[in-house]
């Protein structure tokens, strides 16, 4: 008898939820919803931009908490060498196009490109001006008039 109770009070409570659940359904599905409300475009105004502030720093002499007066570092200047300007030298076009070496022995031979003439130099040796200082499979460095500079294989 208290099943056939729940039955009858569940039943129509289930209905009821369905019912409503298909009636939400159409609802949204229908053609006679709401109008979009219209917007007029209106002319843009950029805001008025104001000038930066400027301002400058003062040096700093004292700390303001603990009273410590601060130095200023003097660099140290060694005559000639700072005063000279280094001048650019014109290196002539090199490639460096790969290594020669024996499994077993430390000794190396590299292949270079100097103004397009392949050339076979030893690490220590020098060619038309261009020392060979060292090198592995990828990169090679090389100076020329003082100057050093790497090369990447090609």
């Amino acid at each position: 008898m208290k099943n056939k109770k729940n039955i009858r009070i569940l039943l129509p409570l289930v209905v009821a939820i369905w019912a409503l659940l298909i009636y939400k359904m159409v609802d949204a599905f229908s053609d006679d919803s709401n109008p979009v409300a219209q917007t007029q475009i209106g002319s843009f105004k950029a805001p008025d931009i104001k000038p930066k502030e400027e301002f400058s720093l003062l040096a700093v002499e004292s700390d303001p908490f603990l009273g410590t007066v601060y130095k200023k570092k003097r660099k140290k200047t060694s005559g000639a060498t700072s005063s000279a300007p280094k001048k650019d030298i014109a290196w002539p076009t090199i490639q460096y196009l790969g290594l020669v070496a024996d499994g077993g022995s430390s000794d190396k031979v590299f292949i270079i490109s100097i103004n397009g003439q392949q050339q076979l130099i030893r690490s220590g040796e020098t060619l038309e001006n261009v020392k060979v200082i060292r090198g592995n499979k990828e990169k090679i460095t090389l100076r020329f008039e003082g100057q050093t500079q790497e090369f990447s294989i090609m």
